[in-house]
């Protein structure tokens, strides 16, 4: 096969006689402001997942596969609605910058309608709930999209450099984790005393934490300045073709092959988490401690509180680890840690000593920090990719449809793992009298899922082409072509 030119390795002779610039570093407030907005972020993406089932299933009586299956039915609705948000915001001209309208108008939307979701009226049918449930889960995903797409787009264009961009993402990295703390602690808040009963609990609950969607997803609008980025660039070899429609970007997406390898590798660990993310609590009130609902919610919220603090703990580790060998050996590298933390944990859930559970918890920092930082710091680098071979950016669009891939395996794991639990047996009814196959496949299933997905994450990525090498080449020869344009112009 005839290999691309323009992506052999570039020869010092047609390097430009002018000196490169010397490489822009983000300030600590930019930085701080983009990582802020992360506690949003995650706080509106798991807050769902956590209370979703609980809440609809043992306090109303739904259907628990229902309720998976509306659960799976928004985040597809969120991941074909998303490419055109980041599609829209790539072109957005306005005074505020490309992603700054969308997301303060997105994060007040998605705190207004996470609120909503648990403002049912009492005693409706179950047919009646699941009506309701559907149409406010719905405008919450939408509004979701609206907020998070330009975000994660704003950072993948903040910062210029291979190793920059992964500082920049170790802040969000750090703050994710604290709205996922937050929502760890949301069930357990609803069954505290001082509210009426669950219902009560869950409404304040809801208002509680929109507010906190809100506050902090105003922190990147507030604290960071946009990068200036032309829509598309003017000039570009000839054998690259400038393309920059909707359907056009979707199509170099799809041909794009690092871009191509870590949304299907990402997609796998993601479905692997989130078929049994709402597992967890039922095995955790369940297995460990035979129906009692406060003492599972109690553990369940230690465990959240402790993996991911561990996470924010060894996010400094894993950027200094992956400054020094790269993003894709240390993203491998958690993945495999990953397999044996899950092998670990089936011999750590006993009834009789529940809370060595918390050891896989703290494990469990190391690689969420690497798996979720690198991803998002290796969009950036895909998008110069993108860059060189059709001269347009586009991290809106490439962000989008990134998360429309992992959005829809998302979407097939939520609508699974309702009906896991029924495949299981687990009847509601029964109370902390479940079967002893019912714990035993449950126990099964938040153990064994989540390790074949890494493996299978593994046997994808390793063949990832973007070294820091090349890497830093692309951007080598994208400055070269800007400053011949200038040239010329």
């Amino acid at each position: 096969m005839r290999p691309t030119p323009h992506l052999q390795p570039y020869p010092r002779s047609a390097m430009p006689q002018k000196p490169s610039q010397p490489k822009k570093t983000l300030s600590f407030t930019t930085k701080l402001g983009y990582g802020l907005g992360n506690l949003s972020v995650m706080t509106a993406k798991q807050a769902p997942k956590q209370l979703s089932l609980p809440i609809y299933n043992i306090a109303l009586g739904v259907n628990p596969g229902i309720i998976g299956t509306l659960l799976a039915l928004g985040r597809v609705w969120d991941a074909f609605t998303d490419p055109l948000v980041g599609h829209w915001s790539d072109k957005l001209v306005s005074r505020w910058g490309r992603r700054k309208p969308f997301i303060a108008i997105g994060s007040f939307l998605t705190a207004l309608f996470f609120a909503a979701i648990w403002m049912f009226p009492r005693g409706l049918t179950p047919a009646q709930y699941v009506g309701y449930y559907a149409v406010s889960s719905a405008l919450f995903y939408l509004a979701l999209g609206a907020f998070s797409v330009p975000w994660y787009a704003m950072g993948y264009e903040l910062a210029e450099s291979y190793d920059e961009r992964t500082k920049l993402m170790a802040f969000p990295a750090i703050f994710g984790p604290v709205g996922q703390i937050v929502v760890g602690w949301l069930y357990w808040f609803t069954q505290r005393s001082f509210f009426a009963d669950t219902i009560e609990g869950v409404r304040y609950t809801g208002i509680g934490a929109g507010v906190i969607m809100l506050f902090f997803g105003m922190m990147p609008v507030l604290l960071v300045k946009e990068r200036s980025i032309p829509t598309a660039t003017t000039k570009v070899p000839a054998q690259a073709k400038k393309r920059t429609s909707f359907f056009a970007g979707v199509k170099a997406a799809v041909k794009n092959k690092p871009f191509r390898k870590l949304t299907i590798a990402f997609t796998l660990i993601i479905c692997g988490t989130s078929l049994v993310g709402g597992l967890g609590l039922y095995v955790f009130v369940y297995c460990l401690h035979g129906g009692n609902k406060n003492a599972g919610s109690l553990l369940m919220g230690t465990h959240t509180t402790i993996w991911l603090v561990s996470s924010m703990l060894m996010t400094p580790l894993v950027t200094k680890l992956s400054l020094k060998f790269g993003k894709k050996e240390i993203f491998v590298a958690a993945l495999v840690w990953s397999v044996f933390r899950m092998i670990l944990l089936w011999f750590l859930l006993t009834p009789s000593y529940p809370w060595l559970a918390l050891i896989n918890s703290a494990l469990s920092g190391v690689d969420n920090a690497a798996i979720f930082m690198l991803c998002h710091a290796m969009i950036a680098d895909v998008c110069d990719f993108d860059e060189l071979e059709n001269g347009t950016r586009r991290e809106g669009l490439f962000g989008a449809l990134y998360g429309w891939f992992f959005k829809t395996g998302i979407a097939l794991a939520f609508a699974v793992s309702g009906y896991m639990l029924v495949l299981a047996g687990f009847d509601s009814k029964l109370g902390g009298a479940q079967t002893e196959s019912t714990l035993l496949l449950m126990k099964i299933c938040y153990c064994g899922i989540p390790a074949l997905m890494f493996i299978a994450a593994i046997a994808v990525f390793a063949s990832y082409p973007l070294s820091r090498r090349m890497a830093d080449n692309i951007r080598e020869q994208l400055k070269t072509r800007a400053l011949s344009q200038n040239t010329t112009t």
